[in-house]
This record gives structure tokens, C-alpha cells and sequence, in this order.
């Protein structure tokens, strides 16, 4: 080594010079051993800091799928919406990641056509998997993270928005947020059937109905026309006892008495079910 060649005489002729000797070699190796492992550990933080190629979206390029995930800050529930040309697909998961429920209804046709005029041009991340989905809103706490599918000049590519991206205008992340809650919502939208098949097994669940009703017939099904709507759903029943609730504990004479119920629903949700102007059935009470 140049070392010993640089120090051999001493050792050899002045004892002296032994112990400086061994200390430069220690200084020496440990300097070497620090300078390793900075350079070692300069090349693991490169390699997991490689920066992501900003991809644009073309003009001829085709999307296939859009999936959109929030995180609800009130209960923890995630959910994951995944559109396409002819679907909207909604899984809704538990904290513990389990599968709550799934709705999945046709797409709207002049919705599918607005995703290009947004995306076109704009700025994007090739990703390896949706762990790396980005929020389009990062300092929203309710914005989701968005994850687009592309068929671009015969292959297909697995995007996420660049939302630090200076060519992005605050306007324009809004738009593409506004866009995806407002699918996410129609994703949830239930249809008149479906709205049906959740009220009428409530209704006859209920203590009114259940513990003497008969003869549900629905009267009436309407929907208001807005985001997320409200069905209201307006049925008659017969009672043979007057009353309404569980009435099981009461001395009661045979009567048969007709009711009227209104139920509101929105989201696959009851929030409102009134019997004959009176009888709050959700809370049972009287009005």
C-alpha cells in the first residue's frame, strides 16, 4: 500500500512514529469507511427518488378508464369509483379495507364525452401501480386521488395527475375534481326499482306495518331532479288496529284503518318516513 511505503522507515527505525503510524491508518480508514457509506447511501436515496416523466395525454389518444378514491374523514370509509365508456362501478370498503357494498349502473353517454376536453394536453405521471395515485386537490382533504387509463399510439399507459404541475390552472384541478364527485354521486344514485326494493322491506320491517299491516301498495314514486336527489316514495296500508308503533302491550279492538306513508329517500339512505301527517316512523314518535 502507499501508506506503508509512505511510513515503513519510521516504523522500522523510531518507535515512536508506530503510534502515529496506527492512528493515520485508523483516521485514514475511517474517513474512507464514512466516505463509503455517504456515497453508498447517496445512491440507494437516488434510486428510490427517481423522478417521474411527465406524459401527456394526445388528441388521438383513447381513455379507457378513470378511477377516482376518497377517503371519508368522518367514518374512515374509502371509496373507489371506476368509470368507463359504458359503467360506473362503486365499491365501498370498511376501516378494515372489507367490501361494504357495490353499485354499479350504465354510464351517461354525453358524460363519457367530457373527459378528453379536461385531460387533453394536460399534464400527467406514468405510475406502476395506484399506491402512487396523486390527490388532484393536495391540500383538500376531501379532494380523491384520480388514476387514468390511456391508449396512446398502441400502448396503454397508467397515469396520475400532476397537480404540482405549473401548467395546471387552479381552475382547471377544480373542474376535474367537481367532475369526479358529481360521477361518484350518480354511481350511488339508486333507480326507481332499486329505490323501491330498499323502501318496501324498511316499511314492512317497521313497527307500524309489522305488527298488524297489510295491502303495501305503492301510490306514487317521484324524484327531484338535482345532486344527489331524494325519491319520494308514497305508499297505503292497511292496519287492522287503530294506532301506529308496536302496540303489542295495548288493549286494542279490532279496526281496520288505512294509512298513508311518505318516505324520503336519498343515496340509498331513508331519511324521512311520515305516516298520515302524525306518526314519525323513523324516530316513533308523534308528530
Amino acid at each position: 500500500m502507499a501508506i506503508s511505503a509512505k511510513y515503513g522507515y519510521n516504523l522500522n527505525y523510531f518507535g515512536i512514529y508506530k503510534v502515529l503510524y496506527t492512528r493515520e491508518i485508523i483516521h485514514l480508514f475511517m474517513n474512507d469507511t464514512k466516505i463509503t457509506i455517504m456515497f453508498i447511501l447517496l445512491i440507494l436515496m437516488s434510486s428510490g427518488c427517481t423522478e417521474q416523466e411527465e406524459f401527456t395525454i394526445s388528441e388521438n389518444a383513447t381513455i379507457i378508464s378513470m378511477k377516482y378514491v376518497t377517503t371519508s374523514a368522518t367514518n374512515m370509509e374509502k371509496q373507489e369509483l371506476i368509470i368507463n365508456s359504458s359503467t360506473m362501478d362503486i365499491s365501498i370498503y370498511n376501516p378494515d379495507n372489507e367490501l361494504k357494498a357495490h353499485y354499479t349502473r350504465p354510464m351517461i353517454e354525453y358524460q363519457w364525452k367530457q373527459p378528453p376536453y379536461m385531460l387533453t394536453g394536460k399534464p400527467f405521471l406514468e405510475i406502476s401501480s395506484s399506491s402512487q395515485a396523486q390527490k388532484i386537490l393536495p391540500d383538500d382533504s376531501d379532494s380523491g386521488t384520480l388514476e387514468v387509463t390511456v391508449l396512446q399510439e398502441g400502448e396503454i399507459y397508467t397515469l396520475t395527475i400532476d397537480s404540482d404541475s405549473q401548467k395546471y390552472q387552479i381552475e382547471d384541478l377544480y373542474e376535474i375534481e367537481s367532475y369526479m364527485d358529481s360521477q361518484k354521486q350518480l354511481a350511488l344514485e339508486p333507480s326507481f326499482e332499486e329505490a323501491q326494493a330498499i323502501v318496501e322491506p324498511w316499511i314492512t320491517s317497521m313497527p307500524t306495518y309489522s305488527f298488524d299491516g297489510s295491502n303495501l301498495t305503492l301510490e306514487e314514486h317521484s324524484r327531484e331532479d338535482t345532486l344527489p336527489s331524494t325519491h319520494l316514495l308514497i305508499y297505503t296500508f292497511t292496519s287492522s288496529h287503530e294506532g301506529y308503533g308496536d302496540r303489542s302491550n295495548e288493549d286494542l279492538a279490532e279496526e281496520l284503518t288505512n294509512h298513508t306513508i311518505w318516505v324520503s329517500l336519498r343515496q340509498r339512505a331513508i331519511i324521512k318516513a311520515i305516516i298520515d301527517d302524525s306518526w314519525d316512523e323513523i324516530n316513533q314518535e308523534p308528530l
